[in-house]
C-alpha cells in the first residue's frame, strides 16, 4: 500500500513538471498569481489599466458588430482583458484562495457589467434605426450551440497553459481570439438598446458558456500542473470545492439550452438539404435556378429564392414531395423573374 502511494506521487509530480516543463517554483506562482488576482499594493493602477481597455475594446466590438465587420471584432478580442479575471478566478480556485475567489469574482462581475453598459450607451442614439436582424456579425452571436462550449472547453485549457508557461505566453493573442468575451456583451448591450431582449439573452447565454468552460478548464489545468502544493496563500479546501461545484452546475444548466439550440440547427441543415435537392429535381428543365434555401427563418418557415424567366413548373408535385421533409413547417417561395436580350454577341440579363 505504501508502495501505491508513492508511485501515485511520483506520477502526479512527474505529470505536473512535463506540463511545465519543469518544477514549479514559488517565484513563477508569484507571477501567475500578479498577473491574475486583482488585490495587493498595486490593485489601482491595475483596476485602472483594466477598466480602460475593458470599455476601449467594447467600444471597438460596438462599433465593429454595427458596422458588420469582422476585422474590428476580431481588433476588440485582442484589445479585451476580461479574460484575465476569469483566469485568476481559474487560478484562485485551484490554489484554494478564498479572499482571491472573492476578488477576481467581483473584477470579472464589473467587467461584464461595463462591457453590456457600453454597448448598450453607444448604441441608444441611433437604435431607432438600427435593424440587428440585417447585420450578420450580430445575429451569429445570438444562437449558441454545443461546439461553442466544445471550442470554450479547449481555449480554456490553452489559455491557462499558455499562462502558466512563459515560454508559450506569445499564444495568449490568439487564445483571445479563439473564445468570445467581450463581443457577445458588447452584442447583448446593443440588442437591449434596439429593445431585443430575447436575442440579447441568447448573447449573454453565449458569454456564460465561455466563462463557465474556461473557468472549469482553467482549474483543472493549474492544478494539475501542481500550483497548489507550491503556492504560499492559506488554503481552503471547501472554498474550492464549493467553487468548482457551482461551476459544474452552471455548466450543466448551461448545457441544456446550447443542446436545445444544436438539435434545431441540426433539424435546419437536414430540411435545408433535403428542401435544396427536393427543389432543384422540381426545377429541372424549366427556365428557372434555386438561388438559396433558408430554413433558420424567424418565424419557422422555409424560404426558397428562384431565378429565372418563364413559366414555373406546377407546384403540386413540390408541395406532396416536401411534406415528408418540413417537419410541419410552411414552404415559401420567393420568384424573381429575369429577361434575356441580345445585344450584339453579348447575351446582357436583367433581374
Amino acid at each position: 500500500m505504501a508502495r501505491s502511494n508513492t508511485t501515485g506521487s511520483f506520477t502526479s509530480r512527474s505529470l505536473a513538471e512535463f506540463l511545465h516543463g519543469g518544477p514549479v517554483s514559488l517565484d513563477e506562482v508569484e507571477r501567475v498569481r500578479d498577473t491574475l488576482v486583482f488585490d495587493g499594493p498595486g490593485l489601482g493602477p491595475k483596476l485602472f489599466k483594466f477598466i480602460v481597455l475593458l470599455v476601449l475594446a467594447a467600444c471597438i466590438a460596438t462599433y465593429g458588430l454595427l458596422g458588420d465587420s469582422v476585422a474590428v471584432v476580431i481588433g476588440a478580442m485582442i484589445v479585451a482583458p476580461l479574460m484575465l479575471p476569469i483566469m485568476g478566478l481559474a487560478f484562485s480556485v485551484s490554489v484554494g484562495d478564498q479572499r482571491a475567489i472573492g476578488n477576481t469574482l467581483v473584477v470579472s462581475l464589473v467587467g461584464i457589467v461595463t462591457a453590456v453598459a457600453v454597448g448598450f450607451l453607444l448604441t441608444l442614439p441611433i437604435a431607432q434605426v438600427t435593424k440587428p436582424e440585417a447585420i450578420q456579425q450580430i445575429m451569429i452571436r445570438t444562437a449558441p450551440h454545443l461546439l461553442d462550449l466544445m471550442a470554450a472547453l479547449m481555449t480554456g485549457l490553452a489559455g491557462a497553459f499558455a499562462l502558466a508557461r512563459k515560454d508559450v505566453s506569445d499564444t495568449l493573442p490568439g487564445v483571445a481570439i479563439a473564445v468570445s468575451l467581450v463581443p457577445p456583451l458588447a452584442n447583448a448591450g446593443i440588442l437591449f438598446a434596439a429593445g431585443e431582449p430575447g436575442l440579447a439573452s441568447g448573447s449573454l447565454l453565449l458569454f456564460g458558456t465561455n466563462y463557465v468552460a474556461i473557468l472549469l478548464t482553467g482549474s483543472l489545468v493549474f492544478a494539475v500542473m501542481g500550483f497548489r502544493q507550491v503556492a504560499l496563500s492559506p488554503f481552503d479546501p471547501r472554498a474550492r470545492r464549493r467553487a468548482v461545484l457551482v461551476a459544474v452546475i452552471a455548466l450543466l444548466i448551461i448545457a441544456i439550452p446550447l443542446t436545445i439550440t444544436s438539435h434545431r440547427l441540426i433539424i435546419s441543415n437536414k430540411i435545408a438539404a433535403r428542401t435544396n435537392a427536393l427543389a432543384q429535381d422540381w426545377l429541372e428543365g424549366s427556365g428557372y435556378q434555386l438561388m438559396s434555401v433558408d430554413a433558420e427563418t424567424a418565424d419557422g418557415s422555409v424560404n426558397l429564392l428562384l431565378v429565372g424567366e418563364g413559366d414555373l413548373p406546377s407546384l403540386q408535385p413540390l408541395q406532396e414531395r416536401a411534406r415528408g421533409v418540413l417537419f410541419g413547417r410552411t414552404l415559401r417561395l420567393k420568384v424573381l423573374e429575369s429577361r434575356t436580350l441580345d445585344l450584339g454577341a453579348k447575351a446582357v440579363s436583367f433581374p
